[in-house]
């Protein structure tokens, strides 16, 4: 493989991946080598500010001597890679155009395969990086030489990353090379959804169903066996079983790094041209008599009903809180049935917090207006009024994202066993969260409008890329738990009526100042 051609490849596709990071870069100044380093230290940017949620914790915990805490948390992040490398891969492979770019060009199909597979690791990487971190410290308190430490754990991380990836690649390759893709292509994308959603949430609830155990005077979980080897690997490199369970993570890796370069690079540029040729069979009744608005608003359903955007949308913004409430019902931590009524507007702001889990940059409602392509400068020659065109638009996102968030609100409501009026006013607090996040993304989305875009993931990275995005969850999460908890100590401590009548004052006058700021900043400049 020509290294030099690979190297560039990746940084071609990095700036492709990042379009508005990398203008924004360009803007500064940085041009070669020093956007290229640019663009890579948002990737590892997000993949700090992740360690830096997770991390905290696992200091404290001795791994060496707890393989049960070991292998959850490696089939935890293992899991989050598979899901994510899944819709990721098939993501930059199936749903870019760049494929006529590279036909006429001297390059070799593993040359291009290897550059995209790169950016898939760098897209990926950084919310799985807290693994390297729990072989880091696995092999630090089992008295392994710091150096060799530092280096088995990259070793191993890379190899476990490797793997992972290559079944990912074997399963997306795989499904879209079979007739049943090329007929119904957009079935087959929902079937990727399908497995790596169902995946996520199926294995890490089977992870926690599992009961303790007590070891070396600590409550550790039951080992995943099927991953004790890597344990073996991280704390006892040197023995007999580390050396052979080494050869054998080798061993699985060369196989299917072999199955990759015997079925997948032959004919890798015949499969991407078939790929996007397949269009699959879309048969749409005809509606007779609808009005102007009705034709808006089933034509901005029409593009919320692409599934790549949907498995984009749910395992990037919807995936986690889902896990979490899923996670800690099913566990039995939390049992709020006899929860005391001074709680109520706790719950209420729990649940405009959960809001801002569940809307963010890679929202439905905070791409939609992107969505349209060409077209929004097509209805803009329209004699019809863009006024309208927009409200109708945000309305259906709105619509769409207050259902996700109030179904969420309304799951974990349940699973936690909170009483009627405590779930009411948890999906009060849902809805209005929704609406005032569906105001900012929806205007932040015509702010960084993006039309010409070739992947959905251009959309998600506009503004301040993957940093920002890990930046605005870790200080969605954080803010909400400081805020949640100063309530709570009110809430037990103050009056019931004057607190909380001062906090729904609050809650207005900021309601009121957000709709009247995008009210005069951006509804107004539509005619």
């Amino acid at each position: 493989m020509n290294k030099k051609q690979l190297f560039e490849l990746t940084r071609v596709n990095l700036r492709y991946a990042n379009p508005q990071v990398t203008d924004r870069a360009r803007k500064k100044g940085k041009s070669g080598k020093a956007l290229t380093r640019s663009l890579i230290n948002q990737y590892l940017l997000s993949g700090v500010l992740f360690l830096f949620i997770y991390g905290m914790s696992m200091f404290i915990i001795d791994f060496s001597t707890m393989p049960g805490l070991f292998t959850y948390y490696v089939a935890l992040f293992g899991i989050l890679a598979f899901s994510q490398g899944i819709s990721v891969i098939y993501n930059v492979f199936f749903e870019s155009q760049d494929l006529p770019a590279y036909l006429p060009l001297p390059f070799r199909q593993s040359t291009i395969f290897s550059a995209k597979i790169l950016v898939v690791v760098l897209t990926v990487i950084p919310f799985v990086f807290p693994m390297f971190v729990v072989f880091l410290l696995t092999g630090w308190r089992s008295g392994i030489f710091p150096p060799v430490t530092l280096i088995l754990s990259v070793i191993l991380f890379t190899l476990i990353i490797a793997v992972t990836f290559s079944i990912c690649c074997l399963i997306v390759f795989g499904l879209t090379r079979t007739a049943f893709f090329k007929k119904h292509k957009k079935v087959v994308t929902s079937l990727l959804l399908g497995i790596s959603m169902a995946i996520a949430i199926i294995g890490i609830l089977a992870m926690n169903a599992q009961s303790p155990s007590i070891e070396s005077g600590q409550i550790d979980r039951q080992p995943i066996r099927l991953l004790l080897p890597i344990f073996t690997i991280a704390s006892k490199p040197f023995s007999t079983a580390g050396l052979i369970s080494f050869a054998g993570l080798l061993l699985l890796l060369a196989l299917l790094l072999g199955i990759i370069k015997v079925l997948i690079l032959p004919k890798l540029y015949e499969q991407l041209a078939d790929a996007s040729a397949a269009t699959g069979i879309s048969r749409r009744k005809h509606k007779k008599n609808q009005t102007l608005n009705q034709l808006l608003i089933n034509y901005n359903k029409q593009l919320l009903k692409e599934p790549n955007l949907i498995m984009q949308v749910l395992s990037s913004s919807l995936l986690m809180p889902v896990i979490f409430i899923v996670t800690f019902a099913f566990s039995g931590a939390l049992d709020l049935s006899r929860l005391d009524m001074r709680f109520i507007g706790v719950v209420f702001l729990a649940g405009v917090a959960l809001a801002v889990l569940t809307t963010n940059q890679t929202s439905f409602i905070s791409n939609l207006i992107s969505l349209d392509q060409e077209n929004f400068h097509f209805m803009r020659t329209l004699p019809v009024s863009m006024r309208n065109y927009m409200k109708q638009k945000f309305i259906v996102g709105l619509i769409t994202q207050a259902i996700l968030t109030d179904a969420i609100a309304l799951i974990g409501g349940l699973l936690f066993h909170l009483p009627i009026p405590f779930l009411i006013s948890l999906l009060i607090g849902a809805s209005l969260g929704s609406y005032l996040l569906c105001l900012r993304y929806f205007a932040r989305d015509h702010r960084l409008l993006l039309l010409d875009w070739t992947n959905i993931t251009q959309l998600f990275s506009r503004g301040n890329g993957n940093s920002g995005l890990v930046l605005t969850m870790m200080l969605g999460i954080f803010g909400s738990i400081i805020l949640l908890l100063l309530y709570g100590f009110a809430a037990v401590s103050l009056p019931f009526l004057p607190l909380n009548i001062t906090v729904l004052m609050i809650v207005i006058l900021i309601s009121a100042l957000s709709i009247h700021h995008y009210q005069k900043t951006f509804w107004n400049r539509f005619d």
